[in-house]
């Protein structure tokens, strides 16, 4: 069986590598990309099994890079963990709002970014395009 892919979209270099390593112990193939427009391109060619999401990015920010995912049909049943510095209750809210499947505060523990990458990957639902 292949290993399952996690797009990381982050533009600070040593969270991305911690991240990557992290998951990559956990054998998964960790793809990165580091601003909004490449993270959007990377998961509608790759069709990731999951994706870390930071908000602040170059370019297009997170938020436009998640409202785009969820409006296209290819991509909108990625599950998404959206990962920011910006901690706090308006900013949680806006992340389920936006429909993030998880949220992780910065900085936070690699138990937590494990375990919450390990259930968006057990509630993985297949890519599928709804029929109309």
């Amino acid at each position: 069986m292949l290993p399952k892919t996690v797009l990381v979209v982050e533009d600070s270099d040593p969270t991305r590598r911690l991240i990557e390593l992290c998951l990559s112990m956990d054998g998964l193939n960790v793809v990165h990309r580091v601003d909004g427009e490449s993270g959007l391109e990377a998961a509608k060619t790759l069709i990731p099994d999951a994706i870390v999401l930071d908000i602040a990015l170059p370019g297009i920010d997170g938020w436009e890079v998640l409202a785009r995912l969820r409006s296209d049909p290819d991509t909108r049943a990625i599950p998404v963990l959206v990962a920011t510095a910006h901690d706090n209750a308006a900013v949680r809210t806006q992340a389920e709002t936006a429909a993030a499947n998880a949220f992780l505060g910065k900085p936070f523990e690699l138990t937590h970014l494990r375990a919450a990458i390990a259930k968006l990957l057990g509630q993985q639902q297949p890519h599928e395009t709804p029929l109309a």
